[in-house]
C-alpha cells in the first residue's frame, strides 16, 4: 500500500472517533440538563402561565398567554376590538378570568359585552392544562390521549350514573379503563 493511502485511512478513523466523541458529549449534556427534572406529562405549561382564548368582535382572536390572572379590560387590550369603543370601568374590569377560559366579546352600539366559557379541551391538552372529567363533554374527552369515542361515552355514562366523580380514582370503575389506560390518561385529567 502506498503511504498516502495509509494516511487517508488513518484520517477517516480519526474523523469517525471524533464523531462518536461529539455524540457522547451531546448525550451527556442532555442527560445532565434533564437530571432531577421530573415533570408530569401534559402539565408543564399550565403551572407557569395563564392562558385565555379570546374571540368575537376583536381584531386579534386567539389563545393568549399571561403571566398572571387578568381582568376583562386587559383581555380587550390584547385582542384589540374591531370598533372604537369607550370602555367604562363600571364593574366589568373587576371580573377576573381563570386560566382555561374562552372569552367571546360582542360590541353593540359602543357597549362591550362578553361571554365567559371554558376553552376547548383540545386547546387545554395542547397547552398542558388538565381537562375536567366532571364537566367535559364526550367530544371534549376524546381530545385526551388514550381516550377514544367509546371510552369517552363510557366515562360520561359512568359520571351520570354516579352523579359525578368524587375522586380521580373513581375512573377505575369505568368499563374499558384498566391500569395501563388509567396511568396514560390520569396526567391529563382533573375533577
Amino acid at each position: 500500500m502506498r503511504p498516502s493511502a495509509l494516511k487517508m485511512g488513518q484520517n477517516n478513523k480519526d474523523i469517525l472517533k471524533g464523531f462518536w466523541v461529539l455524540i457522547l458529549v451531546v448525550l451527556l449534556l442532555f442527560l445532565f440538563r434533564t437530571a432531577g427534572v421530573n415533570y408530569p406529562r401534559g402539565r408543564i405549561l399550565a403551572r407557569q402561565n395563564f392562558f385565555v382564548q379570546i374571540e368575537g368582535d376583536i381584531k386579534n382572536p386567539g389563545v393568549y398567554c399571561f403571566d398572571q390572572k387578568d381582568d376583562i379590560s386587559r383581555l380587550i387590550e390584547r385582542g384589540q376590538t374591531q370598533k372604537p369603543v369607550s370602555h367604562s370601568s363600571g364593574g366589568v374590569d373587576d371580573v377576573l378570568i381563570h386560566s382555561g377560559s374562552k372569552v367571546t366579546f360582542r360590541i353593540d352600539s359602543s357597549e362591550i359585552r362578553y361571554i365567559n366559557e371554558e376553552m376547548s379541551s383540545f386547546y387545554k391538552i395542547t397547552l398542558g392544562m388538565p381537562v375536567s372529567i366532571n364537566m367535559e363533554t364526550r367530544d371534549g374527552l376524546v381530545a385526551v390521549p388514550g381516550i377514544g369515542p367509546l371510552l369517552a361515552e363510557s366515562i360520561v355514562n359512568e359520571r351520570r350514573r354516579q352523579g359525578g366523580f368524587k375522586t380521580l380514582e373513581d375512573l377505575r370503575s369505568v368499563h374499558g379503563i384498566g391500569e395501563k389506560t388509567y396511568k396514560k390518561i390520569i396526567t391529563y385529567l382533573t375533577l
